[in-house]
C-alpha cells in the first residue's frame, strides 16, 4: 500500500480577487512501511529545536522562522540565526534522504478559466494528480493506494472538498466513458487530515511550495535552491530521454510534473530551459 499526502500552494482566487497566477497541487507518496520511520525522523527534528514533537513545520513557517526576517512572524520563529541555519540544514537533509516520491500539478488559472470559465482549477489539478498516482502504482507492482488531503479552508476554497473529491474518485474508478484515465488502484474514499496533525501533509507542503515558487517568479529549476536540491530530485519518473552524446535525464514533464494548459509553457523560463536538452 502507498499513501499520497496532498497539499496545495497558491490559491483558487481570481485575479480580480487578488489571486496568484498559479495553483500548485503536490502529492508526497510514501510506502506504508516507511510511514512510521519518516514520522519519527521529523518529530525528532521538532523536539531538537522546539522541545515539542507536535509543532507544525510547513514551508511558510520555516522560511519566516529566520530571525533576520523581522516584518513577518512565524509560529516557529527562532531568535538565533545560527540555530535557524542548523534547522534549515536538518530539514533539507531529511527531505533529501527520506524514501518518498513527489507529484506536482501546476495550473495557470487565467489561461485555464479562458478555456473552462465555469470550472474549479482545484478539481482539475486533483484529477491530474490522481492519474499520475495511478501510473506510479502500476509501475510499483500494481500496488494499491490511498489519498490523504488537508480539508481546511485557506486561500483555496475547500468547502466543497468532501463530496466533490468523492465524486472524482468514483468517476475515475468506475466510469469507463470518462475522458480521464481510469484509476482502479486508488481506494475510492478520500481520507482527511489537517496538516497540524499529519507529518505527511507537512512534507507535501514542504515539497510543493518550491514548485509554485519557481513558476510564480518565472525562474528556471536551477534558480531556487529548494526546488533544485530538494523537490526536483524527488519528482517521479519512469522513463528517461537521451541526448545525442548518450547522456540521459529523467522524463519528468508530464509525469512527475504536470503543467496545464500547456500552450502557456512557451512564456515560462522553466520550460525554455528544459527544451534546450
Amino acid at each position: 500500500m502507498h499513501i499520497m499526502y496532498v497539499d496545495e500552494s497558491g490559491d483558487t482566487a481570481t485575479e480580480q480577487e487578488g489571486g496568484s497566477r498559479f495553483l500548485t497541487l503536490g502529492g508526497c507518496i510514501m510506502g506504508e512501511k516507511d510511514k512510521l520511520p519518516i514520522e519519527i525522523k521529523l518529530r525528532n527534528i521538532k523536539t531538537k529545536y522546539y522541545f515539542n514533537p507536535d509543532v507544525e513545520i510547513k514551508s511558510n513557517f520555516l522560511r519566516y522562522a529566520n530571525p533576520d526576517i523581522t516584518d513577518v512572524d512565524s509560529p516557529i520563529k527562532l531568535k538565533d540565526r545560527a540555530r535557524y541555519d542548523e534547522l534549515e540544514k536538518d530539514v533539507a537533509a531529511l527531505l533529501k534522504e527520506i524514501p518518498v516520491n513527489v507529484l506536482a500539478v501546476v495550473i495557470d488559472k487565467k489561461a485555464f478559466w479562458q478555456k473552462y470559465p465555469s470550472q474549479n482549477p482545484y478539481d482539475t489539478a486533483y484529477i491530474f494528480l490522481l492519474e499520475r498516482f495511478q501510473t506510479f502504482l502500476r509501475f510499483h507492482g500494481d500496488a494499491k493506494g490511498i489519498c490523504i488531503v488537508d480539508p481546511r479552508e485557506g486561500r483555496v476554497e475547500k468547502h466543497y472538498i468532501g463530496p466533490s473529491l468523492d465524486k472524482i474518485h468514483h468517476s475515475l474508478r468506475w466510469d469507463k466513458s470518462s475522458n480521464f484515465k481510469q484509476c482502479p488502484n486508488i481506494i475510492e474514499r478520500v481520507l482527511f487530515s489537517t496538516s497540524d496533525l499529519s507529518v505527511g501533509i507537512q512534507l507535501a507542503d514542504l515539497y510543493c511550495y518550491p514548485v509554485n515558487h519557481v513558476f510564480r517568479y518565472n525562474k528556471t529549476k536551477d534558480e531556487y535552491w529548494r526546488y533544485r536540491e530538494i523537490t526536483h530530485p524527488k519528482l517521479y519518473f519512469h522513463t528517461k530521454k537521451f541526448s545525442p552524446n548518450g547522456d540521459s535525464t529523467p522524463t519528468i514533464d508530464g509525469t512527475g510534473l504536470k503543467y496545464f494548459p500547456e500552450y502557456t509553457k512557451k512564456d515560462l523560463r522553466y520550460f525554455q530551459q528544459e527544451t534546450r536538452f
